[in-house]
């Protein structure tokens, strides 16, 4: 029976059907080029990027919580870390919080954020102030700012900047200026009054690290613990801190340091992970393929006849065959498994998510090459090629 061809079904992103190489910028990036409109396409146009995200459940439970938080429920926490997972999606997942907040009620019609606001029970996403800091942008020897604007030294001092601007930042000028971390009294001052208030944190331990002979590390944790506790205290004040570091790169000084902040943070804060293993396929998808229409509003990817009949023969083939196939299997379920994972099949996923984990700067939500074959009637070889060559039969 002849089979529509894969690429017929699913539509590959235009860099793969161009044969262009993948720009690593694009599945990696940085959290100030988002809120700087300097990011990629994918990543600064919040429509476009969240209809290539596949919202994870953690994902969804977190910005839910969030958007609660930010409504003015005090019984979801006040601050979360991310601190539990090298690698684990948490740019893009403080890029998800960043865009529904700063959007708000605007955010209502982006693919999936129906299921966000079903799991939060609200009727629109909360429109809040925003602010982000980047540990590894900041730089507090020459500072940011200047042609009209403050120049701002410090975490705290970039941070009461962008949330009210010159009015909360001489709040904090002198803390700014002597590099010494406002007490929690200072830090309710420079909390916006009249709206709610996002603070997102990323990459600390680069900044630690870049800083600690001059003591601005043991500052920013004082400035951690206040803030933290603060926005406990608050009834829509959010604080998200992620301080990825890998094991391999770490000097004892940063060993050491890393265990002081993620102490601090698991006390005051709730730590979360953003995809499972049960999400690779989803996520991979959404990265390397246009899916358009076909992705309903609560995030689903509707495959169209072509592919599920496609689907149904390697399904019959496998519950035929089932003693040439891993144990591990759900060869009943087998429908379902290749649905799931179509244009890919989910043996080649489960291959190279194996080889990924073994990889010591294995990225889990950034994948940038992988495909293969799909099996025929006869057992064959899995064959590894580029994302340009992407040759799977249907």
């Amino acid at each position: 029976m002849a089979l529509t061809p894969w690429h017929k079904a699913a539509t590959p992103r235009q860099d793969l059907r161009e044969g262009t190489s993948l720009d690593a910028s694009q599945f990696a990036v940085q959290l100030n080029q988002v809120r700087d409109g300097n990011a990629p396409e994918d990543y600064k146009n919040p429509a476009q990027f969240f209809e290539r995200t596949y919202l994870t459940k953690n994902l969804i439970s977190m910005a839910a919580e969030t958007a609660r938080r930010l409504s003015g429920d005090r019984t979801v926490s006040a601050a979360y870390n991310m601190v539990t997972q090298f690698g684990g999606g948490k740019t893009h997942a403080l890029t998800l919080l960043y865009h529904l907040a700063k959007n708000g009620p605007a955010a209502n019609e982006w693919t999936g954020v129906n299921k966000i606001l079903d799991a939060a029970g609200l009727d629109a996403v909360p429109k809040a102030a925003t602010a982000i800091f980047v540990g590894t942008e900041f730089d507090s020897i020459s500072g940011r700012g200047g042609d009209g604007e403050p120049i701002r030294m410090t975490p705290w001092g970039e941070i009461a900047f962008q949330l009210g601007g010159m009015e909360s930042f001489s709040l904090v000028a002198e803390h700014d200026r002597e590099h010494v971390a406002p007490g929690g009294d200072v830090i309710r001052k420079f909390l916006p009054k009249d709206k709610p208030c996002l603070i997102l944190m990323d990459e600390l331990m680069n900044y630690v690290s870049r800083f600690r002979k001059y003591g601005h590390s043991d500052q920013l944790y004082d400035f951690l613990q206040n803030l933290s506790g603060i926005a406990s205290g608050q009834d829509n004040v959010v604080l998200v801190v992620s301080i990825p570091a890998s094991d391999i790169e770490m000097t004892s000084a940063n060993e050491h340091d890393y265990g002081r902040f993620k102490k601090l943070l698991d006390r005051n804060s709730k730590a979360v992970i953003m995809s499972a293993k049960s999400d690779t396929a989803e996520i991979i998808r959404r990265r390397l393929f246009e899916w358009g229409s076909r992705v309903n509003p609560d995030g689903r990817i509707r495959l169209d006849k072509d592919a599920i009949k496609t689907c149904k023969v390697y399904a019959d083939w496998v519950r035929s065959h089932k003693n040439q196939v891993p144990r591990w299997f759900p060869a009943d379920h087998a429908q379902e498994a290749f649905e799931a994972a179509y244009p890919f099949h989910p043996l080649v996923l489960s291959v190279f998510e194996r080889k990924w984990q073994a990889l010591p700067r294995f990225q889990r939500s950034e994948p940038g090459a992988f495909s293969g074959s799909w099996p025929s009637g006869s057992r064959k070889p899995i064959r590894r090629t580029t994302p340009a060559r992407i040759r799977m039969r249907s």
